[in-house]
């Protein structure tokens, strides 16, 4: 069943850019050093996934919605 839930990459860039400033502000107002280094991680997988969306998210040339494509190949059996 193909789904249309599907969005361009730029918009998972800008989450991803939102999870970077949330991961920044946290980090410079953190005092433990547990809670800096899960913000750090957690900014460098952001970055790392906002850098990657252009490469893994291509775009279709229309303008239409990309759709998962799934098989619906059936077989049967008679006795």
């Amino acid at each position: 069943m193909a789904r249309d839930w599907w969005w361009p990459w730029w918009i998972s860039s800008l989450i991803d850019v939102g999870i970077v400033v949330l991961a920044l502000i946290v980090f410079v107002r953190a005092n433990r050093r547990l809670v800096r280094q899960v913000a750090t991680l957690v900014g460098i997988g952001a970055i790392v996934a906002a850098v990657l969306a252009p490469v893994v998210m291509k775009d279709k040339e229309s303008n239409s919605p990309m759709r998962m494509q799934t098989s619906n190949t059936m077989t049967m059996t008679t006795p």
